[in-house]
């Protein structure tokens, strides 16, 4: 049986401000990277030590990712399918003026939709992507742990579930949360736990 681990990377200073990063490469503070040693514990308490650890290549998720590798003595395996999607002209922007120059676009949004924006990611492409990605890490004895984030990992257990990217039956994950996920000997997917940890 194949079990992963989908961890979101810690808060960064653009979570906390409240800024939309999607592709933009933005570092782990001090906070977020205390944040991802306390979460780092709890998953190896969890899951033991014989891990695998993959992670998005951008560096939030990377310096998340580290602070297990540290923990488990293993490398951290970048995947460039892992990234975060594109929130395009949105990305470095507040929801609050997100909200009041797209008002029609960010209510989009809020419904699980895609705006209609430039340089948008389509929910479709990113689910496809990260899904396929998860699936390739199948077959390992190891848990694995994939460090990742918020929409990617959304859109990457809805295509494992089958479900349609715009579904809106998973909820927010707060930062350095892990959601669990196995395929059992048939092939299926179940997920087993959402939003574990969350310190």
């Amino acid at each position: 049986m194949t079990t992963l681990v989908l961890w979101r990377h810690s808060r960064t200073g653009y979570n906390a401000a409240g800024r939309l990063q999607g592709s933009l490469d933005i570092p782990l503070g001090p906070e977020g990277q205390e944040q991802a040693r306390r979460a780092a514990g709890q998953i190896v308490s969890a899951y033991g030590a014989h891990l695998r650890v993959v992670s998005s290549p951008l560096v939030r998720a990377r310096a998340s990712a580290l602070e297990l590798a540290k923990l488990v003595s293993v490398p951290v395996e970048v995947q460039d399918a892992l990234t975060q999607r594109s929130y395009g002209v949105w990305e470095g922007l507040t929801g609050a003026e997100v909200s009041r120059r797209w008002p029609q676009e960010w209510a989009a949004k809020q419904r699980g939709e895609d705006p209609s924006i430039d340089g948008w990611g389509k929910a479709a492409d990113v689910s496809a992507r990260v899904g396929k990605a998860l699936r390739a890490l199948a077959g390992d004895a190891r848990p694995t742990v994939v460090v990742s984030h918020g929409s990617a990992i959304q859109l990457g257990l809805l295509n494992l579930l089958e479900l349609v990217p715009t579904s809106r039956i998973l909820g927010h994950v707060p930062h350095a949360a892990w959601s669990v996920v196995t395929q059992s000997e048939s092939g299926a997917w179940h997920l087993e736990h959402y939003g574990l940890g969350a310190p």
